[in-house]
Parts: C-alpha cells; structure tokens; sequence
C-alpha cells in the first residue's frame, strides 16, 4: 500500500546532497528498464540526474523524457538493475514493474518509495549528462522499519564501487580499479562476519566473480591478485 508525501523533505532528502535511487525508464521499444544511480536536489521541487551518454537510461530519458525515482535499502534491487547479466536473459524481470501514476514510466513495485519526474532541461557536460527534472508525484509505502544490519549497507556500497571498477578496468585505469577492488574485499569481509549465509553474502560472492571475470578480460593489468 503507497500514501502521497507532501515533497522530498517527506523522504529525507536535503539540498546538496546525493541520494542513491534506481532510476527507472520506458525504452525505445516501450520495455522498461532501471538502473541505480546518485540524484540529488537543490530546492526541493526539482531532481538533477547525471547518466552517462552512452547508456540506456540516457536515451531514455532524452526521448521519453519521464522517469520513476525508486528508493529502496534492498541491496539485491540495486544489484540486479545495475548488472543485468545475472538476471535471466539479461533484462530485469518485467515482473518487478508497474506503470507510474503521472508520467510515462515504470515504476519498481517493491521499493519503498517513489517519485515520479519529468525533464526540464538537459545539458551534456561531456561523457555525462545533466538532466534537471520536476518532481511530479511522491509516493511511500507503508512499511515497516527494520533492523539496522551492517550488512545491508556494505553490500550497497561494494555494488557502486563495482560500477565503477569495471569502468577503470576498461579505461585500463587499473591503479584506480585496485583502490576500489580493495574497498569490495573490506565489505565483503563485514558482510560474511555479520551475515554469513545470507542474501547478502550471496551477491558479494556473485559480485566477486563478477570482478575477477573483468580482469581476466582486461589481461588484468596491474591488478594482479584475484578475490
């Protein structure tokens, strides 16, 4: 069950800062897609986000010019919308999605709030854009509040700088990868201490081999120690 909030405050957002959300677009072909990525506020009735040029979300938000912020804490949302090689046929599952109320785009039906956007203005800085968007709809669910666990956190994070380890890799940028790929191990330990065994502890194991296959596709450069 979802209950309108007055505005991004309702949420705890704050000017300046950036939030993790998963951005959540129609494509060409009218199939949705999501994918995570930091958004952030300055007055509070407009969102900025900052896709690169070259991916999905980028398009689609250059044609359809509508998009669903959806906030949630479950790292396995985060980690399946970034790396969609590990869903079934490489897409996230159209199950997970529902239309928006407002404007033309999905929205992730388990997260636990959402808001509905539209673009403004775009401005290309680059390999990334600026999309200024007015926020249209704020939704929440009603959910109960849950134990804080660290494992929940950790896995978050190891999955953003992941994003950004392969990236380098690509670049060939491996001193940077390394920096990263030393973060990961450092979650991964807190995960398997205070959560062995779980969901979490899954999808840093399946995160790990995800890295360890970019490297070997790289020639692993300077990054010379597997996980």
């Amino acid at each position: 069950m979802v209950e309108a909030v007055n505005n991004l405050e309702d949420l705890g957002f704050a000017k300046g800062a950036i939030f993790e959300a998963i951005v959540s677009t129609y494509c060409l072909d009218g199939q949705p897609t999501a994918a995570p990525m930091g958004v952030m506020t300055m007055n509070m009735q407009h969102v900025i986000v900052k896709p690169y040029c070259s991916t999905l979300t980028f398009k689609n938000l250059c044609f359809q010019r509508d998009a669903v912020l959806n906030l949630t804490s479950n790292p396995e949302l985060y980690y399946r919308t970034v790396f969609k090689e590990v869903n079934p046929n490489g897409r996230v599952p159209l199950e997970w999605f529902g239309k928006a109320e407002i404007v033309n785009a999905p929205r992730v039906l388990s997260a636990d709030a959402f808001v509905e956007v539209s673009v403004v203005d775009i401005k290309l800085l680059g390999e990334r854009a600026e999309f200024l968007c007015g926020v249209k709809l704020v939704r929440c669910s009603r959910v109960l509040p849950k134990a804080y666990c660290r494992a929940t956190f950790a896995t978050i994070e190891a999955i953003i700088h992941a994003t950004r380890v392969k990236a380098f890799l690509n670049k060939g940028e491996y001193e940077k990868a390394e920096r990263l790929i030393e973060l990961i191990r450092h979650y991964s330990a807190v995960v398997n201490r205070v959560a062995p065994n779980s969901k979490c502890s899954e999808i840093l194991a399946d995160l790990i081999r995800q890295v360890n296959l970019w490297r070997r596709e790289n020639n692993e450069g300077s990054c010379e120690n597997s996980f």
